[in-house]
């Protein structure tokens, strides 16, 4: 009985918010946080670790002594992402930390690096939109990367943003830390309010380049197409498949109409929490293996 209403709570769940990564805006694997807030929330999951194999063309799967973990606060949002590796036996782990306001915006984003750490730290307007950003170099005052407590922050570089908005189309103007405007980019979206394209220039060179974006049927992401000046080519390419609940199943990243990467992810068909990542270099047909295990908060 207690076996069934957890599987009926998890079903119920995967209903709601089934989608446990946000790939609305093309942001998967990148830095910036990809989850689904309210799904992790929802099964008030904790982490998910992962151990990385790798096997090369006719070899055997072996364990690369690679770990990574996303962990997530209790409100469902990435908190801290980090990246261990071996080298000559000596373990190396790059950490980023997420900081958010009330409203669940993404307002530090901090790395480390051989140097210590960096940020870019983000204000919002009351519509959300970003109006200001501001790249930091910083100094832990803690021992532990993994415990960060700022000890002295140098400012090196901030931007702000204008927004103008005419029918269809949204117009921001970057400026610079001098209070000067040095880029526009247009966000085109069509009828059902879909971004179609971004059309970037930048204002003293006048180089220029664009982003172009397809969806499927039921509207989700399917491919961002990235070009330069005029060029007819897309210097590179992005491309999504998603399971009927809307999660992502495969990316695909092409390099000028070439196919270099494939990425899979399967999912644990009891909650759809991310189970495993297979990605093949289809340059050297290396194969990578993330296989995760996850936490709940009680």
């Amino acid at each position: 009985m207690i076996r069934f209403i957890l599987l009926l709570f998890c079903f119920s769940i995967s209903q709601s918010f089934s989608q446990m990564i946000n790939n609305e805006s093309g942001q998967i694997f990148t830095a910036n946080p990809f989850f689904n807030q309210k799904y992790i929330r929802s099964i008030k999951l904790k982490s998910i670790t992962g151990t990385i194999s790798s096997k090369k063309e006719l070899g055997s799967i072996k364990s690369s002594g690679k770990k990574e973990a996303y962990i997530f606060n209790e409100k469902g949002n990435l908190i801290i992402h980090y990246f261990s590796s071996r080298v000559k036996s000596k373990s190396d782990t790059t950490f980023t930390f997420y900081e958010y306001n009330q409203k669940n915006e993404n307002t530090i984003l901090r790395v480390s690096d051989s140097y210590g750490f960096y940020s870019y730290s983000k204000d919002y307007n009351d519509q959300g939109k970003l109006i200001n950003k501001t790249y930091s170099r910083e100094k832990n005052a803690s021992k532990s990367k993994m415990n960060f407590k700022l000890d002295e922050k140098y400012v090196i570089f901030e931007e702000s943003y204008n927004y103008q908005e005419k029918d269809s189309t949204l117009e921001i103007t970057t400026l610079n830390s001098n209070g000067r405007p040095y880029q526009k980019q247009i966000y085109h979206y069509d009828s059902y309010n879909y971004l179609s394209r971004i059309h970037t220039r930048l204002l003293i060179s006048n180089k220029t380049k664009h982003e172009k974006y397809q969806y499927n049927d039921k509207g989700f992401l399917k491919s961002i197409q990235y070009f330069v000046n005029d060029n007819e080519t897309p210097i590179k390419e992005f491309r999504y498949d998603y399971d009927e609940w809307g999660n992502v199943t495969f990316t695909d990243e092409y390099k000028e109409n070439i196919r270099v990467i494939h990425k899979e992810l399967l999912y644990d068909p009891s909650t759809l929490i991310l189970k495993t990542i297979l990605s093949q270099d289809l340059v050297s047909n290396l194969i990578t293996i993330i296989k995760y295990k996850p936490e709940f908060y009680n």
